[in-house]
């Protein structure tokens, strides 16, 4: 369906062997998936310490953002959010040599059965493996396999030999899809993400009335990592964006936040402006050739401001 090289040519620096046996692959896998779930849904302290444990980077942030609403949600909410345990899945291991080593697991939400892709990364070798992305995959969104465990997956390189470099991918999403004015983009398939958070921001503005304005900026963070996929078919990219929502009024006016603001920062009320912070986790294939496409995404506020 895809196509693209693999190789030293293409970026790839590991020795063409697995970071480590398949079997302690679906071992670890299986730990750290379980670690993050667990933490994710304890509100105490010693989850707050599971947590520096189970996450790094952004999904960090994020989880303990999503653990400080945990006591204002309701029980089916917390189970909408719930990851599976018991059917964790390796879909790729990086090559030894590669830095940091990488899993690729999949997981299902506990409630639903929808696929779930978690990118856990380890900065040494032999080191604690960390969820570094918790991506839930779009709706009938597919990923093209990687190279087995036994063999390991290439790295991702300088993005050579892909139809785009991962930050051009991730910079054209970013255009794409902020409000006003986003700007089309060929380099990525159309996806029910980005027409989501089109809608969304669009109706947003229009909810104010024209009594004030919305604005909103997706500012690229960076690749978290990713694998090339089997068989020259491109890789799988994962990425950070921080979501900035803005809205600043006319003339004061009574505005009642979403609930998960309200759980997150106290904020009860708007009158006059209100400045909301996301974080953005997005798994992005890249053929060799041809428009590149999200396949799994999350977002989670983790600040806000408001009068």
């Amino acid at each position: 369906m895809l196509s693209a090289c693999t190789g030293s040519s293409d970026g790839e620096t590991g020795s063409g062997s697995p970071a480590m046996a398949a079997e302690t692959a679906q071992t670890t896998a299986a730990s750290a998936v379980s670690a993050a779930a667990t933490s994710s849904l304890d509100a105490t302290p010693a989850g707050a310490a599971a947590r520096q444990k189970a996450f790094v980077g952004a999904a960090l942030e994020s989880a303990n953002a999503y653990a400080k609403t945990l006591p204002g949600r309701t029980a089916a909410e917390k189970a909408e959010a719930e990851l599976a345990t018991s059917s964790v899945k390796v879909l790729g291991v990086s090559r030894s040599g590669d830095k940091p080593q990488q899993i690729l697991a999949q997981t299902t939400l506990k409630k639903t059965g929808a696929a779930v892709l978690v990118l856990l990364v380890a900065d040494t070798p032999g080191g604690p493996f960390k969820a570094a992305a918790v991506t839930p995959m779009l709706p009938d969104a597919k990923l093209d396999a990687l190279d087995p465990a036994t063999d390991g997956s290439a790295a991702i390189g300088d993005g050579k030999g892909l139809a785009t470099r991962p930050q051009d991918a991730l910079a054209a999403f970013a255009a794409s899809v902020k409000y006003p004015d986003p700007t089309a983009t060929k380099v990525l398939a159309d996806d029910p993400l980005s027409e989501q958070l089109r809608q969304s921001a669009r109706a947003q503005s229009q909810a104010l009335n024209n009594q004030g304005a919305f604005t909103q900026e997706h500012d690229p963070k960076g690749v978290l990592g990713g694998l090339r996929l089997k068989g020259g078919n491109g890789a799988i990219v994962f990425a950070h964006l921080v979501r900035n929502d803005a809205i600043a009024m006319r003339t004061p006016v009574k505005l009642t936040p979403a609930k998960e603001l309200t759980l997150l920062t106290g904020i009860k009320q708007i009158t006059t402006e209100a400045n909301l912070t996301s974080n953005e986790i997005v798994a992005i294939v890249i053929p060799a050739s041809g428009q590149a496409r999200i396949v799994a995404a999350s977002d989670q506020l983790v600040a806000g401001s408001g009068r």
